[in-house]
């Protein structure tokens, strides 16, 4: 380790990046009315963007006592828990709720999703039909930045999609940027280094 005792990362340096997801890309888009389609937004977050990471031990008792070994699973992760700063648009609070709300829409509490599983068995023969869930969920990215804002590590989680959204709190009493909280379901979390901080060090 070249790294001196007094470097230390700072827990307000993250950013989230979210890609979005196919069955909200063309309504994202239009509301827009941008001439680049976007892929994907950026958020700025605090809280505690990742969760507990567990394969967690087994215990095995032989003669008298007890041998731990790892169980050699992993257990599901819990919800990712992001408190976010919403924009002055609003833009990045509404992508939120309006993907939450493909899920269970908000006038006649139906969703896309089922429609889409409903497909016709044709001549009898079986069809191999992908995870309706893949158009509707997507990757999130959060990064973790240094002191000169480049990106040192990535916390990439697969599959992910919003399942509860913060209420937004307003007083007429301060001027505080508005703090709202979003909580992700996801399937894996993927943790890759960018960059070699001693690459700097002379």
């Amino acid at each position: 380790m070249y790294q001196s005792a007094l470097n230390r990362s700072r827990s307000d340096k993250f950013i989230l990046v979210v890609d979005i997801p196919k069955m909200l890309k063309d309504t994202y888009d239009r509301v827009l009315q941008s001439e680049n389609r976007a892929d994907s937004i950026q958020f700025t977050i605090f809280g505690s963007p990742v969760p507990d990471i567990k394969i967690p031990a087994i215990e095995i008792p032989y003669g008298g006592q007890v041998y731990k070994s790892s169980s050699l699973s992993r257990p599901s992760y819990n919800d990712l828990n992001i408190k976010f700063l919403v924009d002055n648009g609003y833009k990045n609070y509404w992508v939120l709720w309006k993907w939450l709300n493909l899920f269970n829409d908000f006038k006649q509490s139906k969703t896309k999703l089922t429609e889409s599983i409903n497909v016709p068995v044709l001549n009898d023969e079986p069809i191999y039909l992908k995870n309706p869930m893949v158009d509707f969920t997507s990757k999130i990215s959060i990064f973790g930045i240094d002191e000169y804002n480049n990106k040192i590590i990535s916390f990439s989680y697969t599959n992910a999609f919003p399942i509860s959204l913060g209420e937004i709190s307003f007083d007429n009493q301060t001027a505080n940027e508005i703090v709202c909280n979003v909580s992700f379901a996801f399937n894996q979390l993927h943790v890759d280094l960018l960059k070699n901080v001693n690459d700097n060090l002379c």
